[in-house]
């Protein structure tokens, strides 16, 4: 039996994917990292020891279907799956402002490319060892969180970038169903605290990075964080 840990991390373009991959690391398993363009040339310039950098497009299928024959014919197996590739735009724009090829873009990366890029790498975590998947979400998809008007966030106008969450949220709580009795658990995992946030970055702080580690040992089949 190969004991290899194999995870891969999918780059949201807001240095998140590298802080988890360090956490990742940290725990022994063998990360790969799949990013596009610009995050792959800044990722180039950092501490990448015991990481495998690959410029992907998980938005197109050629580019996910490269990555799935990589880690097939090197790995055999994916032990964990961080779906975290994902855009923002149309900060604050109401709907007659919003542009349609726009909003179809972000959809494109931020839902249908973790559907596509799960569907794909199926049978490999199928073959990993207590497999997770991991879906980076956020509470701006949260239909109870949005309608709190103490929850931080809830005035906030992000139309497409929300409803693609929430459609994520969905999507990680029917394939939980589907996976029951299988070896893969599906999770649910929101980064977002406005004290470790900026406009265009995410910082993991300690108590988050703790509900992942959680994430990355727990046993039930569908967690929110």
């Amino acid at each position: 039996m190969d004991d290899r840990k194999i995870a891969l991390v999918t780059e949201a373009e807001n240095g998140l994917a590298y802080r988890l991959a360090g956490i990742l690391r940290e725990k022994e398993y063998e990360v790969i990292i799949a990013a596009q363009t610009m995050a792959y040339n800044d990722l180039r310039t950092k501490d990448l020891k015991g990481m495998r950098l690959l410029e992907m497009d998980v938005t197109t299928t050629s580019g996910i279907t490269q990555l799935y024959a990589y880690i097939k014919t090197v790995y055999g197996k994916l032990d964990v799956l961080i779906n975290n590739a994902e855009i923002a735009n149309g900060f604050g724009q109401k709907l007659t402002e919003l542009d349609i090829t726009q909003v179809r873009k972000l959809y494109d990366r931020n839902f249908f490319s973790v559907l596509q890029l799960t569907q794909k790498l199926y049978p490999l975590l199928r073959k990993g060892h207590s497999s997770r998947i991991i879906n980076s979400t956020s509470g701006l998809g949260n239909l109870s969180k949005m309608g709190n008007e103490d929850f931080c966030y809830s005035n906030y106008k992000m139309t497409a970038y929300s409803t693609a969450k929430a459609a994520l949220e969905m999507l990680t709580l029917l394939l939980s169903k589907e996976f029951e009795g299988t070896n893969i658990t599906i999770s649910s995992f929101d980064p977002i605290r406005l004290k470790n946030c900026t406009h265009n970055s995410v910082k993991l702080c300690s108590e988050v990075e703790h509900e992942l580690l959680e994430l990355l040992e727990t046993q039930t089949h569908f967690e929110t964080i």
